[in-house]
This record gives C-alpha cells, structure tokens and sequence, in this order.
C-alpha cells in the first residue's frame, strides 16, 4: 500500500509550459484525501516551489524537499524542518574554479534568496531566477560572507557546452568533497556530501513512521535516480533520461500528458473504488 508519492517538478509535475496540469491537480487532492502523503522533491528553491504548491490546494499538512535535499518544509506556514549547507570557507576555492572559466557564474541558493558570484550575471542565470520566482543579487564574496547567511548549496550555471568542459574538467576533484549533480543542462550542482533527494526523503519518510516499500517516487531527471533507487516503487516519465528509465520499476505517460496523474491512479490509487471515483 503507497502511503507517500514523492514527486519531482520540472519534467515531471510541471509540463513543457511550467504548469501543472487540471488533471494532475485533481488526482493528487485526491490521493491527499485517501490518506496518503504528497512529497514534492526538486532542485527548486523555496520561491519556485511555494506558488506551485499553493496551486494544488491541499488541505492536510504536506512536505516539500527542496534544492535536491538541502531543505525540507512542511506546507504549514512554510515552517523549516531540516537543511543542509557547505561551509563558508569552502566558498573561496569554488569560486577559484572560475578563473579559466569567466562565462560561468557560482550562483549561491541560500532559503530565502540567491547571490551570484562572477563577472556579470549571465543569460543562464537571469533564466533561471525568472522560472523559479527568485531573488538574485551580483555581489562579491567578501561582501556575501559579511551577511552571514548559510549557503545551501552552490551551483555553477552558463551555456551548456561551456558548462559541459567545467564539469569535464572539476568532477573529479570537486566529488572528493562534494555531491556533484548535473540537475539541468546549464547547472551543475556541488551538493554537501551525502546530500541528496533520497537522503532527505528517508529521513521525512522515518519522521513519518512509513516504510520504504510504501514510498511510490516519480522522476525524469538524472538527479531523481537515488530517490528512485530508494523507493519502494519508482515510476520514470516517458520524457525522463535514458538512466531513468533504467532503473525505473515501471513507466508512466510524460509530463505534457499528465504521467503524475496515470501512474498515481494505477499504483497508488489502485483499489476499484478510490480508482473509480469521479475526478
């Protein structure tokens, strides 16, 4: 029995315009009213989250993993439950890392806003701000670090082929300290070791009393593969990366076709009735 559907955004709840679909909507306050938990797991920050999950109207109290596991909120007065971050003085060598590579900029996520370090804010950058609803300030280090304010996690961000030699060239050292994730094609993540969707989710999920066989997760995106490989059931979209699929249980329609809402009318609302009810 599914008692928790931990849900990826982009690729996944959201479809190719960034909304979420009416049927999705329905069928997930549906699954709230059975009983069972709705988990959105992303690499979104709070501000690209929050307006999403407004839109799906749930009445019970409900979770959100934020920043690929760095944060977990509940959906009760947005209250912080858990976070994780790099230290401050790990900022400067990240930052040094952009010497051969001035096109890019360090974008810092912090839970309320995002400072970029580099140059001069670029395309990438400005794009992403806009599709998550955040806050980005151009500023120095030694200016950053006078705030005071915890990093959740850094991420390098530009044009993809120039992103695609950073990574190329940094993985490997950058892995020895960090959990590295390609999350989108112009960001490349330097996650705190050992921080990911699946570590905050198992951690949600035993705040929660549910088993990890009761867990049913729905992903696209190479930084949905541990959540994946943790649950109980895992479930790739038809768009999701060739890794995904791989290691996915089963298969669901895509994100321009409602796939949250067909894989969670046939694994987790399963039974004739709840199946059966109008939408």
């Amino acid at each position: 029995m599914i008692k928790l559907i931990a849900i990826d955004m982009d690729g996944t709840l959201l479809n190719s315009q960034k909304e979420i679909s009416d049927l999705d909507k329905k069928t997930l306050q549906k699954a709230a009213k059975a009983g069972i938990k709705i988990v959105l797991c992303t690499g979104r920050p709070k501000s690209g989250i929050t307006p999403y999950f407004d839109q799906l109207n749930l009445s019970d109290e409900e979770y959100v993993i934020g920043n690929n596991g760095c944060l977990t909120m509940t959906n009760k007065d947005w209250q912080l439950l858990h976070t994780e971050g790099v230290d401050a003085e790990d900022l400067e060598a990240l930052e040094a890392l952009l010497a051969d590579f001035p096109q890019l900029n360090l974008v810092l996520f912090t839970p309320e806003a995002n400072y970029v370090l580099g140059r001069e804010i670029n395309a990438q950058t400005k794009r992403d701000a806009e599709i998550e609803f955040s806050k980005i300030f151009h500023t120095d280090l030694p200016s950053f670090k006078e705030k005071n304010i915890p990093v959740l996690v850094p991420i390098f961000i530009g044009e993809p082929r120039i992103l695609d030699a950073f990574q190329e060239r940094f993985d490997s050292q950058l892995t020895e300290k960090y959990n590295t994730v390609r999350s989108l094609d112009y960001a490349f993540e330097a996650l705190p070791m050992g921080v990911s969707k699946a570590k905050a989710l198992a951690r949600l999920a035993q705040d929660l009393g549910i088993q990890t066989e009761e867990i049913m997760a729905i992903g696209d995106g190479n930084n949905d593969l541990e959540m994946l490989e943790f649950a109980g059931l895992s479930v790739a979209m038809a768009n999701a990366k060739a890794a995904v699929k791989k290691i996915a249980q089963v298969e669901t329609s895509s994100n321009d076709q409602s796939g949250v809402a067909q894989a969670i009318l046939k694994y987790a609302l399963n039974s004739s009735r709840l199946r059966d009810e109008q939408i």
